[in-house]
């Protein structure tokens, strides 16, 4: 129980920290609509492999992976890049799709987000927002670049949603303001279901 709460509490002070270097530049209005992703539907979704934090049956901090690939040919993907771990939108749109996760699930469907924030960081968002799914970390930001999602001057991830179906190709893509509610994402996941 104390080794939960020590890393809770390491995890907030670290979170706190990357909030205020990030928060700022990830609120901030845009003088003009972002480009496009470079990840287009029909063409197949780059593989990748993530890091995110959980708690091991140890009962401490613990990295795990998540690859892309490893869900092709059993669940349909959504990809949800956001900008930053505890910012007003991100946390708005990441609670969105807590509740509904269930909905994703019976549709075959995992949900993972991604933004440029440390694991650390994302660990801690998802405790406070008591998030199910994983959110992970591209702190190298590899990831964000190779679909083109990345906002150079901003040093984040623009918020994108990639639909990616059980084969790895992107049947959807949703930006900005449209991405902020799950609800296309789902419509989309429960049409892919009916296609099956």
């Amino acid at each position: 129980m104390k080794d939960h709460y020590v890393l809770k509490t390491a995890l907030l002070v670290l979170a706190a920290s990357l909030l205020a270097s990030t928060a700022v530049r990830a609120q901030a209005p845009a003088a003009a609509p972002p480009p496009p992703p470079s990840v287009k539907t029909g063409q197949a979704a780059p593989d990748f492999s993530a890091n995110y934090l959980t708690v091991g049956d140890n009962g401490r901090p613990a990295f795990k992976a998540a690859k892309l690939s490893d869900f092709k040919g059993q669940k349909n993907v959504v990809l949800a890049f956001f900008p930053a771990a505890f910012s007003p939108g991100c946390t708005s749109e990441m609670a969105k799709y807590q509740e509904t996760s269930g909905q994703f699930n019976t549709n075959n469907t995992v949900i993972l987000g991604m933004s440029v924030d440390s694991t650390w960081a994302n660990a801690a968002f998802a405790d406070k927002l008591g998030v199910k799914f994983n959110i992970l970390s591209d702190a190298s930001r590899d990831i964000s670049r190779s679909y083109g999602v990345f906002d150079e001057k901003g040093l984040v991830a623009r918020r994108t949603t990639f639909v990616i179906d059980s084969k790895g190709i992107v049947q959807k893509v949703f930006m900005a303001q449209e991405e902020l509610d799950p609800a296309q994402s789902l419509d989309a996941c429960a049409l892919l279901k009916e296609v099956k």
